[in-house]
């Protein structure tokens, strides 16, 4: 198995200087260094389904949307991750785990649910509408519950055509962050990749919008990014067993196909 591993995860926060100017984009640029390879085995993959309870598959689902591996701020001010994801082949359910960071997520409360159960959280409660492999879509009972959308940045809704597509496909680069400099202020980084199957491990940062971290994530897999679904079209591990500046060395990318 062929495997580059990085020690520091995503920071779920965007890029630094250097790639725009103090106030115009992202704060921070996630940092990784590349260590041995993870021998570890790879998780078998997921039964499906790809989503369980309400239908709708589109990105504009009514409700609030926590992404895989990352986490949503609640009407009260809770930070509730999509911690776990479980599947038997007809049915779905999922780890819900209070906190932002993993540490937080360790020590603080943990929800599994399915679609349909009720969650209360600050004395909130919330049902459970959709689980997906790549979401969970929340309902709050009282409408004064419902999570407001977020302000636009001060450059507004610049950028609109971010990111860029070729045919409707989107190339991630190993550890090249694409990052959208206005609007949301999204940073997309592919982290790690992997052979023996194909996986990739990609994590989606924003001043203002949805986080998440795709954790091997293999072709055929849907991932939501910047209120948009996009399908695993490509994984490429490139030639990463020798040092960077040899003439042999390749990047590793992931191809994602556009699907709404």
């Amino acid at each position: 198995m062929r495997a580059v591993r990085i020690a520091a995860a995503v920071s779920l926060v965007l890029l630094a200087a250097g790639c725009g100017t103090p106030g115009s984009g992202p704060s921070e640029m996630p940092r990784a260094t590349p260590t041995k390879p993870d021998a570890a085995p790879p998780p078998p993959p997921d039964k499906g389904p790809l989503c369980d309870g309400d239908k709708d598959g589109g990105p504009g689902a009514a409700g609030t949307r926590i992404l895989r591996g990352g986490f949503t701020r609640l009407a009260g001010g809770a930070p509730i991750a999509y911690a776990e994801a479980t599947a038997d082949g007809t049915h779905r359910k999922a780890v819900l785990a209070e906190g932002e960071t993993p540490a937080d997520r360790r020590d603080g409360q943990h929800w599994t649910v399915a679609p349909g159960d009720d969650l209360t959280v600050k004395g909130q409660t919330y049902t459970v509408r959709q689980i997906c492999t790549y979401r969970v879509v929340l309902t709050p009972k009282n409408p004064d519950d419902a999570t407001p959308a977020p302000s636009p940045s001060e450059q507004g809704n610049t950028m609109k055509n971010w990111p860029t597509t070729v045919d409707g496909r989107w190339r991630l680069r190993w550890h090249v962050p694409d990052t959208q400099y206005g609007g949301a202020g999204y940073s997309v980084v592919l982290s790690n990749v992997s052979d023996d199957p194909k996986r990739a491990d990609i994590g989606v940062g924003a001043v203002q919008g949805d986080r998440a971290n795709y954790t091997d994530a293999r072709v055929g897999d849907t991932l939501e990014i910047a209120g948009r679904l996009w399908k695993v079209e490509d994984i490429n591990v490139g030639n990463m067993d020798v040092p960077a500046k040899s003439g042999g060395f390749t990047a590793g990318y992931v191809d994602l196909r556009l699907v709404n």
